[in-house]
């Protein structure tokens, strides 16, 4: 039987450059970078007991509603894992999950190296896939959260609010820093979405590398996405997403800093006092010192910005539908 690629997954908050990312990794070769999945942080239970033919219905429902959501352009079925795991002797979840990610990929799932994909969210969730995929890799992709946050707030999804969207990014944030003290260092690397379009040939290099590929893949894959007039093939529908169209634009400065000439002085402020440890741990700096409102134990502002918050996302998605 093949080896099964190994699993990577590329993580942090939205909106942070996980999809442009997986984009640029799906051009080297021997890698698959699906889009994203979104399922597993929130059906642990169901891939514990996938040979429960109940469990794994539901689970089939779960993942073809996400599937349709990001545009894919096949759906999971019961035939079709089953098939899967009799070809490649597998079983359980983690078979499963290698199931998913094949079904849109261009190279048969023997011949690839790596696979994965770009769920940002499940930063909070890699202790349960490390018992899944105990071999898996990590890439954490980090944004000044000033610029995470002013175009959070502008999306069909997440917070509402500049504060809330700002203590979301801490959580994510955290969840990663606490992740680092059980990820073997081998399998883990961090990347800054300012390197990434600052200095596209070396950082992607350093990427590359962490998939075992050379310099001239990296290049190759550079100049591959550059010249392309759309998104890469895996990703072409999902360009037409609303949050998604800039994926196949180049990688320059001009993405950088845009919350300087979109937010106010008190939105930036107010987004500081809240993330300016995280802030200087990465090397973006504050305009200023902040006292953090816990500090002056203000637990009612953050009380409030919360009630605030759920209010907008109701008030959002009832526009959207």
């Amino acid at each position: 039987m093949p080896q099964p690629p190994t699993p990577v997954f590329i993580l942090g908050s939205g909106r942070s450059g996980t999809t442009v990312t997986a984009t640029l990794l799906n051009r080297l070769p021997g890698v698959h970078i699906a889009k994203e999945t979104g399922y597993i942080g929130l059906s642990l239970p169901l891939l514990r007991r996938i040979d429960d033919p109940s469990a794994l219905t539901r689970l089939l429902e779960i993942v073809n509603s996400w599937l349709s959501k990001e545009r894919w352009e096949h759906n999971a079925s019961a035939d079709g894992f089953h098939s899967f795991c009799r070809r490649y002797g597998l079983s359980g979840g983690s078979a499963f999950i290698h199931y998913i990610w094949q079904l849109d990929a261009s190279v048969p799932w023997h011949e690839l190296e790596f696979i994965g994909d770009n769920t940002p969210l499940y930063v909070m969730a890699i202790p349960e896939i490390q018992e899944l995929l105990p071999n898996a890799r990590f890439i954490h992709m980090v944004r000044d959260p000033r610029d995470v946050v002013c175009s959070i707030c502008k999306m069909r999804f997440g917070a509402d609010d500049l504060v809330a969207a700002a203590m979301e990014w801490h959580l994510y944030l955290g969840c990663w820093l606490m992740a680092e003290r059980i990820v073997e260092p081998h399998r883990r690397m961090e990347c800054r979405y300012e390197d990434l379009c600052t200095h596209p040939e070396q950082t992607f290099t350093l990427l590359a590398a962490f998939l075992n590929r050379t310099t001239e893949h990296a290049s190759a894959a550079l100049a591959a996405h550059a010249a392309a007039a759309g998104a890469d093939p895996g990703f072409r529908n999902v360009s037409g997403l609303t949050h998604h169209t800039r994926i196949s634009e180049p990688l320059t400065p001009v993405r950088i800093g845009r919350y300087q000439s979109e937010l106010s002085v008190n939105q930036i402020t107010a987004i500081e006092q809240i993330l300016q440890y995280g802030m200087l741990a990465y090397g973006y700096q504050p305009t200023q010192w902040h006292t953090h409102p816990l500090m002056r134990e203000d637990r009612m502002s953050l009380l409030k910005t919360a009630v605030r918050d759920t209010l907008r996302r109701i008030s959002k998605r009832l526009r959207v539908g």
